[in-house]
């Protein structure tokens, strides 16, 4: 298990990096978060978002701005009681290498303890990136069901090929992550799927 790390628990706008503020979305920040986030999900390595879901989802958000333009964001989704998704996490080509993935997650993670949830997760290609941040990989299976609702509209689904990874801010048994035994949270993606993982002729 990893120990857990005190974090800032403001989310205040915090200038740094060379004159990057990261802060909270706006809703006037959407339609710039939907044009960062459309070019990765064609390239089917970040789930489609339209208006209307990021509307939804706003608040959910950080995003990081250079010079009057969103240079990156990603969000923390709550799931359960203890339990928040790190999602949607990108930053623009141009203002990749500055270190601005790791501030933006950083303060997703602060706003995780500022909710006092006992841990978070993602779904993701980059697991040398959070593996630097005190995650570690997990089984996709012991995830939440709920996620794989979203899942059906990546043009990889059914057949996922991203990595699970979990960061506990406190100790946990080994299992399921999420709600209760009383209740869901593990799907098994085979039932869901006839002939999941089964190689096609």
């Amino acid at each position: 298990m990893n120990e857990t790390t005190t974090l800032s628990q403001s989310i205040a706008p915090v200038s740094d990096l060379e004159g990057a503020v990261i802060r909270p979305a706006l809703a006037s920040d959407v339609r710039a978060i939907k044009d960062l986030v459309d070019p990765f999900a064609r390239d089917a390595v970040m789930l489609p978002k339209t208006l209307s879901e990021l509307y939804e989802s706003v608040r959910d958000f950080m995003v990081i701005e250079v010079a009057g333009e969103i240079a990156g964001m990603g969000a923390l989704h709550v799931m359960w009681e203890d339990l928040a998704e790190i999602r949607t996490l990108a930053v623009h080509p141009d203002y990749q290498g500055k270190g601005y993935g790791k501030r933006v997650t950083e303060r997703l993670m602060e706003e995780a303890q500022r909710l006092e949830l006992g841990r978070v997760f993602a779904l993701t290609y980059q697991e040398k990136f959070f593996k630097s941040l005190g995650f570690r990989v997990v089984d996709k299976k012991l995830l939440p069901k709920k996620i794989w609702g979203d899942c059906i509209h990546c043009k990889k689904f059914p057949m996922c090929d991203e990595i699970a990874v979990v960061y506990d801010f406190r100790p946990y048994p080994e299992g399921p992550i999420g709600p209760p035994p009383e209740l869901p949270q593990v799907i098994d993606l085979k039932k869901l799927v006839p002939g999941l993982g089964e190689k096609k002729e």
